[in-house]
């Protein structure tokens, strides 16, 4: 291999190649010529510096687009751990107080109406239209009572 077929591969050979430690034709040429051996020098340590400056500039880069997104999910974190521990037992007592009441409901009336007017026979309500309207009203023996029917 002569010089210039070095140098063209040299260019494109990875740093391994350029510290002359293998077998490979570039190497056993590397190995024996004083001057490609400057230049495989040359190339590692520009090789070492761009390596370096890269890696720094990564880090910094990395570090601050990393820093927001770990900052979100430290938040969401804390959200969901606050929801857990204050919404869930609260939605549990909020259910317990709807079953609580939902008991307490009776169920059949309170006022059996048919044996009430059964008793009371004069006590049938007063039906009458009123006037002008599509209303119904009704009258029950309890003057608190009346029933306005809309048709």
């Amino acid at each position: 291999m002569n010089c210039e077929l070095a140098f063209e591969r040299m260019l494109d050979a990875d740093p391994e190649e350029l510290e002359a430690r293998g077998d490979s034709g570039l190497d056993v040429h590397i190995q024996g010529c004083g001057r490609c051996q400057a230049v495989a020098a040359e190339l590692l340590a520009g090789h070492e510096m761009l390596a370096a400056r890269i890696l720094s500039v990564e880090l910094n880069r990395g570090v601050e687009a990393v820093l927001p997104a770990v900052r979100r999910a430290a938040t969401q974190r804390i959200r969901r751990r606050r929801l857990t521990w204050f919404a869930l037992p609260a939605a549990i007592a909020a259910a317990l107080v709807l079953l609580a009441i939902r008991d307490r409901a009776p169920s059949t009336p309170l006022v059996d109406a048919p044996a009430q007017l059964a008793r009371q026979p004069s006590a049938q309500p007063t039906v009458r239209l009123a006037p002008d309207t599509n209303a119904l009203v009704l009258e029950t023996n309890n003057p608190k009572i009346t029933v306005v029917w809309f048709y």
